[in-house]
């Protein structure tokens, strides 16, 4: 089943694409027909048609501007229509270039010796690159199966007026058209299908993911967009540490945690562990700014996070959630490994020699712990919400310590309000 989200994308699109191409149809349409009629009645062109034999000249050349207007009439009608709606459908857009099809063979039957229809391949040509480039590849079948029975009409009814002989020579000349514009929409599509790999993993990247790199390998003609391809993949995890970590601390940022959580998540709900969370706030920084200026409470966060990332264990997910503020998601973790990883840090920070405060203060922090199985997508919310009362319980019984969360504890006072985690 299709996204509906992505299929309305994909409409939007299509519907931008015929609007802007349609002032080119018009545009086209009327230049190529003008100038045709134009050599015809100079004498530059031949007037031999087969239009020209059913219907007379005179007649055939109007016939040819009556075509061309109800088609530029109706390319209008389109645009309008799509400009108002901004949808358009897959069938929408294999009528429009059937139509471009059949307009040019009609032109051509007015107009065109029967000895020279190898012109609308030519023209036909262009038209099927465009639609590969701007519609895929089934409208773009869509479209060489019209050519193929539009040209194949316009042989027969020839052959039939006596115009022309046998048509063996006209069947090998679209014989060689299919096969050079099969092979050349084949590249363009090729082309396109790898354009729209990187241009998911560019729309990942702008939401932050970089699990996903750019497989050279599948490129069995490499070229440019391969080329750009391997550059993605250099600055990838240059990018992923630009977008998802935290400059100061060395962290995660929120961003990057809420990706890692949501990972060991799913592999802990896969594996049914248990799931620790472990709040961290650092007791008393206000004073650091104070006494020492913000340059230097910036010094501390950097040994801060590198103490927190250090002390915790490889697996775990640290992440800088606020100004002091620190958490840790624990896989695998039951609450009393989540209380032994907190004491770890407590006594961490106990024994840590700041050297930014060149030992004239020492750090420690307050740890609000809580820990579930987990079952389900919600559970690292409920976490974070139950460490951060527990935090703040850590905080009004004294600080540097931690606290794990109980059913039924309150962090808030008798008057309804929450604590204030500094004085």
């Amino acid at each position: 089943m299709s996204d509906p989200t992505h299929a309305a994308g994909d409409a939007a699109a299509r519907a931008k694409v015929l609007v802007w191409q349609g002032g080119f149809r018009m545009g086209l349409a009327g230049a190529i027909a003008g100038g045709a009629l134009v050599l015809r009645a100079v004498g530059v062109v031949s007037t031999e048609s087969l239009g020209a034999r059913w219907i007379g000249v005179r007649a055939a050349g109007q016939s040819v501007a009556v075509v061309v207007a109800l088609y530029v009439l109706l390319v209008a009608v389109t645009r309008r229509r799509l400009r108002r709606r901004r949808m358009a459908s897959r069938t929408l857009v294999r009528a429009q270039v059937a139509l471009d099809v059949l307009v040019i063979h009609l032109c051509a039957l007015l107009l065109t010796p029967p000895d020279l229809y190898d012109r609308t391949l030519i023209l036909s040509m262009f038209l099927v690159q465009f639609t590969q480039l701007y519609f895929g590849w089934r409208t773009t079948l869509v479209q060489i199966g019209s050519v193929a029975i539009c040209y194949a009409a316009l042989v027969t009814f020839a052959r039939l007026a006596g115009m022309i002989g046998s048509p063996n020579e006209q069947f090998w000349t679209f014989v060689l058209f299919f096969v050079g514009t099969v092979t050349y929409a084949w590249m363009l599509g090729h082309q396109g299908v790898r354009m729209k790999r990187l241009m998911h993993l560019f729309d990942r990247a702008r939401e932050g993911h970089f699990d996903q790199p750019y497989e050279e390998g599948r490129d069995r003609f490499p070229d440019y967009i391969t080329q750009i391809g391997h550059s993605y993949n250099d600055l990838r995890g240059h990018l992923e540490t630009i977008v998802l970590t935290d400059p100061l601390s060395g962290c995660f940022n929120r961003r990057g945690f809420q990706q890692m959580a949501s990972r060991e998540l799913s592999r802990s709900i896969r594996a049914k562990w248990h799931l620790a969370m472990l709040a961290l706030d650092v007791d008393h920084f206000k004073s650091v700014n104070d006494d020492f200026g913000h340059l230097t409470g910036d010094e501390a966060i950097r040994e801060i996070g590198a103490l927190v990332r250090e002390t915790a264990r490889a697996g775990d997910v640290v992440a800088r959630t606020g100004g002091e503020e620190f958490c840790i998601l624990a896989p695998d973790t039951d609450e009393a490994g989540a209380m032994h990883l907190a004491d770890r840090i407590l006594h961490a920070f106990r024994s840590q020699p700041f050297t930014s405060l060149r030992g004239r203060m020492s750090i420690t922090v307050s740890i609000g712990v809580a820990s579930d199985d987990a079952a389900s997508a919600d559970v690292v919310r409920a976490l974070t919400a139950r460490a951060d009362e527990a935090l703040y319980v850590a905080k009004r019984n004294g600080r540097d310590q931690a606290v794990a969360w109980q059913p039924g504890m309150r962090a808030f006072d008798v008057a309804g309000e929450r604590l204030s985690r500094e004085p």
